[in-house]
Order: structure tokens, then C-alpha cells, then sequence
């Protein structure tokens, strides 16, 4: 069973309002580079030497103001006719906001972060200390010490807990932990001991070495190798640990102690193609309903059940579009470009997986959804925005109770606020406050809720009379049952916004079988746009 209308329709209908808007001055194309200025403000700041210079340290306000004012006009001016750009517009200028806010208003990001890299060992301690000194300028780093400034939010140096907490406490709530698997803590085979080591490094002050710093700062949300890697990503090597904790002492790993590039590559390949087939058949499936062709929810749909089948094939459309994207880091910078071009930066250790293991939703229920099996690229700055208000404003303690709501609260209110803004920025008729911002600012509600029955139930003693299986069986049920109650919220904004008639796949071997075609990318992609100011032309992102 066909719609009526095709994919291609709509987007050329998109198209067609698009120039009309434009022409009339209704909404301005998103221009690059003069729309996307924010990230490289922040970029040029933090590449500011090393320096104790009140003024540098204050410089910081008035810039954070600046990169507010452009993406507020960014996000409120601008459009595009592809429906990815569209969303990507309020996406990226929301989490320029955020991000800046998180690496220089909540920490101070010039002195506060520190990255593990690591060095050739000379053979004798007088050419390793001069070698040290001249890359960082500072051995302090090497014994795992710090400065003043520096804050280690999530000491990475240490071992998780093997097991995850049967009853986490509210402020670790949607932060569980848990083992890293083993195909994912792959690395290169260890080179001799007598020549690694592994060390904190601070700023540099050659610049070569800080435009790298910065730029891995900047663009490494989740602060893998960093100090604010978080709880919920799994932990450097053993070997990598060992050097951190006593430079003067070898690591104890033999070489084969971890898989090679080959093997990190054959398992995010499969995992590829699979997820690939995957999107196939989903954006087969969703052409079929005018649901996913931004024509309505009241729209007849050709599924049985027809409200759950929306939600869930929304679902696996998001997960698996989010991880074919996830996994091209791994494939193409660790294993594709390898160590042969970006050095120490294809290290696999340095590309642990997205999404945690789905156990995660068994052991505990919504909050091991978002805290456990979830992607956490966005977690730091949320966490940095709840420690930030919850604590340095509101005052209250981050192991109390009101500490730990107030902190999950503020974390999930800025998630969805940045999905909000995306939201708005697409071209399709949606309502970014009733469901994007919505669906987000009340997961708390249903984590907190599910967090107080399982207090009182273990302060009864009914607990322990429960057996795990039922347990886990019930945290399932729970999770679905909340899902199915506010997923509709946002999988509604993202149909009527049109997020699902982007092309996932250049090829599709379904339609094409179907002879609808098996190159399914074309169009015009770029454009060059003259701007009535030369700064305001450049080229604007059509996506095909």
C-alpha cells in the first residue's frame, strides 16, 4: 500500500516555500562561514597563549555574550530547505551557546582541562625531562599532579565499579556505570615499555601543539582522554592508567592484552552494514505512511496499531540513523586515515562506543535508558549546566536531595531546549515548546517517580521479597509504558517537521529493486548566496 504523495513532492513543496520566504525577506538563508562564527570565536579564545592575564581571563564574558547574540540571530532568522540543515541550523547554534557556556563561563576552559597524551620515553631521565619540558612546559602533569585550575570533574584515572549500583542515588541517577566491553577497549598493540609513557598535559605554549589541543577540546564532546570524561564512558587502558599514576614505572601489559586496528574495524564494519540494511528498510517502511511525509498524525497509516508502530519505528529510525552517523568516527579516523596520518589520534581506545549496553534499561529502569544505554555525547555540558546552577547559584550540595533533583532537572531542561531550537528551525510545521522542550523537561518526572517507589519499596522490605528477574521485568515494563505515554511528543515534532524524508543511504537496494531508483542522492547541494553585505554572502547547504 502506496501514499499518495512522495517524498519528493514534499521536499520540492519545501523548496518552492523556501525561495518564497527568502525573496520576501521572511527568512534569510544560513550562510557559511558569516552564520557559523560562534564556534570559531570559541575556538580563537581558548588558542590564546598560555597567560595569567586578567584581561584574557574576563575577555571571556563579553565573548560568551557575542556567541549568544549570533546564534540567537542565527537560529531566529535563518532556514533551509533540506530538512537536515534545517534541523542542524538550531542544533548547532543552541549547543554553540551551551558548549561555550560549559568550556569557559562554567569551567575556565584555558586552565581547567587537561588531556592524556603520550610521549616517547628517552632512554635516560635527563633527555626525558628535557623532552617534557619542552613540549608542555610544565612536568608537574607527568606524577599525575595539577594546578590550582585545574578540576578534575571525573577522575578518569581510576577503575568503575565492576558492578553497577543496584540503587543509585539521585544525583548519580542518570550517571550508572558499568564494564567497558572488550571488542571496544581495543587498542594498538603497546610498544615497548621503555619507551611510552603517558602524561596530563595542560596548555601548550607552542602553538602547532595548542591548535591541536584546542581543536580536540573543542570538537571531543563526550572528553575521551580528557579530565571531564564522564562516569558513563568507559575508561583509558590499564597500561595507559599504570603510566598516569607512576611515569617511572613500566607498564606491566603484555602487547596482545587488546585487539588491533583490524580488529576494531572488522566489528564497526559489520555493525555498519547491518545498520545500514537496517535504514533501508526503515525508510522503505516510513514511505509508505503519510505520517513520516509531514502530512499529520491523524493521517490513516497502513500499520496495525497504527499510534505504537509510529513510535516505534520513530525510534529505531533515530537510533539507527545516530549510530550509522557514531560509527563512521572509528572507520574512517582510527582505522581508514590510521595512526600512518593522525598519530596518537587513531589510538582505538580513543573511540568507545556511543550507546551503552541495553542491559542497562533491565537494571534500572528509566534512569539506565538515559544515564546507561543512551548516547551520551551531550552529557558533560548538561552535567556542567546542572553542577553550575544547582550548585555555584542555587547552593544546594550535590549528594542532597534537593542537590541531585535540581541538577537532573536543569541537565534534562537544557536538552530540551537545544532539541527545541532545532525544532524550530526546520521548515515543517511544528511546535518546539508543546513537544521537543516538553518530552525532554519531564523525564525527570518519570525517572524521580520510579527512583521514590524503589526507596519505599526497599524501606518496607517488599524489595527483597522481589526476585531480580521480576524486578528487571518490571524497570522493561515501566520503560516502555513511560515511552509509549510521552514518546508520541517528540516523535510527532519530528514527522511534522519532515526529519524523516532525508535520504539516509546514497544507495538503496530495496527501492532500487523495486525500480524506484538505486542512487537515491542528486540535486543541487551548494549554493553560493550574495548577501546584500560581502560578509553576509557564502554558501548555503541545499542538501540535494
Amino acid at each position: 500500500m502506496a501514499t499518495s504523495i512522495s517524498a519528493r513532492q514534499v521536499l520540492d513543496r519545501f523548496r518552492s516555500e523556501y525561495d518564497a520566504a527568502i525573496a520576501a525577506g521572511e527568512y534569510q538563508p544560513f550562510v557559511w562561514p558569516h552564520r557559523a562564527l560562534g564556534p570559531y570565536l570559541l575556538i580563537l579564545y581558548l588558542l590564546l597563549p598560555p597567560s595569567q592575564s586578567p584581561i584574557v581571563y574576563y575577555a571571556r564574558y563579553p565573548l560568551f555574550a557575542l556567541i549568544i547574540y549570533l546564534s540567537v540571530i542565527a537560529t531566529y532568522e535563518c532556514k533551509s530547505p533540506a530538512v537536515t540543515v534545517g534541523y542542524g541550523i538550531g542544533l548547532l547554534n543552541s549547543w554553540t551557546v551551551l558548549w561555550s557556556a560549559a568550556l569557559i563561563i562554567f569551567n575556565d576552559g584555558r586552565r581547567d582541562y587537561r588531556r592524556i597524551e603520550r610521549l616517547e620515553r628517552p632512554h635516560e631521565a635527563a633527555g626525558e625531562k628535557a623532552l617534557v619540558e619542552n613540549i608542555q612546559g610544565d612536568t608537574s602533569a607527568l606524577d599525575g599532579s595539577t594546578t590550582d585550575g585545574l578540576k578534575l570533574l571525573h577522575p578518569i584515572g581510576e577503575l568503575p565499579d565492576p558492578e553497577p549500583e543496584p540503587e543509585p542515588s539521585v544525583t548519580d541517577i542518570i550517571t550508572p556505570r558499568f564494564e567497558s566491553p572488550e571488542v571496544f577497549a581495543a587498542q594498538d598493540p603497546i610498544p615497548p615499555a621503555s619507551c611510552q609513557i603517558y602524561t596530563w598535559q595542560a596548555l601548550p605554549r607552542n602553538f602547532s601543539h595548542r591548535f591541536d589541543f584546542i581543536l580536540d577540546l573543542v570538537t571531543n564532546f563526550r572528553g575521551v582522554r580528557w579530565t571531564h570524561q564522564g562516569p558513563g564512558t568507559h575508561p583509558p587502558p590499564p597500561h595507559v592508567r599504570e603510566t598516569l599514576t607512576n611515569p617511572e614505572t613500566p607498564p606491566s601489559l603484555p602487547p596482545n592484552e587488546y585487539p588491533t586496528h583490524r580488529t576494531l574495524f572488522t566489528k564497526n564494519l559489520q555493525t555498519f552494514i547491518l545498520c545500514s540494511l537496517t535504514l533501508d528498510i526503515l525508510k522503505y517502511l516510513t514511505s509508505l505512511d503519510p505520517y513520516f511525509l509531514a502530512q499529520g498524525q491523524n493521517t490513516p497509516s497502513p500499520f496495525l496499531l497504527p499510534r505504537t508502530t509510529r513510535l516505534a519505528l520513530s525510534l529505531l529510525f533515530t537510533y539507527s540513523s545516530l549510530l550509522n552517523i557514531f560509527l563512521l568516527a572509528p572507520l574512517v579516523l582510527a582505522c581508514i586515515l590510521g595512526p600512518g596520518i593522525l598519530g596518537p589520534h587513531a589510538s582505538t581506545w580513543l573511540y568507545p562506543p556511543y550507546y551503552g549496553p541495553i542491559s542497562q534499561i533491565a537494571e534500572k529502569g528509566l534512569a539506565g535508558l538515559w544515564g546507561g544505554w543512551w548516547h551520551q555525547l551531550f552529557r558533560y555540558a548538561f552535567e556542567a549546566a546542572g553542577e553550575f546552577f544547582g550548585g555555584k547559584v542555587l547552593g544546594l550540595p550535590k549528594k542532597s536531595i534537593a542537590g541531585g533533583i535540581a541538577r537532573v532537572m536543569i541537565a534534562f531542561t537544557c536538552s530540551g531546549l537545544l532539541h527545541a531550537c532545532a525544532s524550530y528551525t526546520i521548515l515543517g510545521k511544528t511546535n518546539p515548546i508543546k513537544n521537543s522542550f516538553l518530552f525532554f523537561a519531564v523525564q525527570p518526572v518519570g525517572i524521580l517517580a520510579q527512583r521514590a517507589l524503589s526507596i519505599y519499596l526497599k524501606q518496607k522490605g517488599y524489595r527483597e521479597a522481589i526476585p531480580p528477574w521480576m524486578r528487571r521485568t518490571g524497570n522493561v515494563i515501566v520503560v516502555l509504558a513511560w515511552c509509549r505515554l510521552t514518546g508520541p511528543w517528540i516523535a510527532d515534532e519530528f514527522a511534522a517537521g519532515g526529519i524523516w524524508l532525508y535520504e539516509p543511504l546514497p544507495v538503496s537496494l530495496i527501492r532500487g529493486l523495486r525500480g524506484e531508483g538505486l542512487w537515491r542522492w542528486g540535486g543541487e547541494w551548494v549554493r553560493w548566496y550574495q548577501g546584500d553585505k560581502w560578509w553576509r554572502s557564502g554558501l548555503v547547504l541545499l542538501g540535494g
